[in-house]
């Protein structure tokens, strides 16, 4: 298992010793997910998060029917149902792989115990349940306050991968437009 990546992600977030990485490591699996396999579904309870190594997952939900695309994951971000896991329910959402995918996932207990062991895995707690909130947050006033053509363009300055890994159908349904309507805006802004 190549923990390499991990510890350089975990280090970005706060400034963990090499001995607390390594408390860490008997708590990570590794896991693979072939495109278009679930790493969760609606129902299933929501103990795991999975540190993405490599692939594109999405989280979505069914409304009447149709999907609708709330989030990707890509390299170095963490797949989960956020507030699922916090509440250690059963998830109303899908996350599903659109490329193959390889994790390393952790249980909520035992992120848990590395928050009682240290201050600077609680700091990490923290901050990624900050950036969560602040995700959320952009995402719920993008469509109070943005048009189509505005969200858009603030996901191309807050997430320029996703044009390039994660194919038009589910951006258009992401940022709440018809496919037809995407094309529109990127011809429009291409001239």
């Amino acid at each position: 298992m190549n923990l390499s990546n991990f510890k350089i992600q975990i280090r970005k977030v706060t400034d963990f010793s090499e001995d607390e990485c390594n408390q860490f490591i008997p708590h990570l699996n590794r896991r693979t997910i072939a495109k278009n396999s679930y790493f969760l579904e609606p129902g299933q309870l929501v103990s795991e998060i999975g540190f993405v190594q490599t692939g594109v997952l999405r989280l979505f939900y069914l409304q009447d029917g149709k999907e609708i695309n709330n989030h990707f994951f890509l390299e170095n971000d963490y797949a989960v149902s956020y507030l699922d896991f916090l509440k250690q329910r059963a998830s109303r959402y899908y996350i599903q792989a659109l490329e193959d995918c390889e994790l390393l996932t952790f249980s909520a207990r035992a992120l848990q115990h590395a928050y009682d062991q240290s201050k600077n895995w609680e700091r990490f707690g923290r901050l990624i349940s900050e950036s969560v909130y602040a995700t959320a947050t952009n995402r719920f006033e993008s469509f109070l306050f943005l048009s189509a053509k505005e969200r858009y363009l603030q996901m191309l300055d807050d997430y320029p991968r996703f044009i390039q890994r994660i194919p038009l159908y589910h951006l258009a349904s992401y940022l709440g437009i018809e496919r037809e309507s995407l094309s529109r805006i990127r011809k429009e802004l291409a001239r």
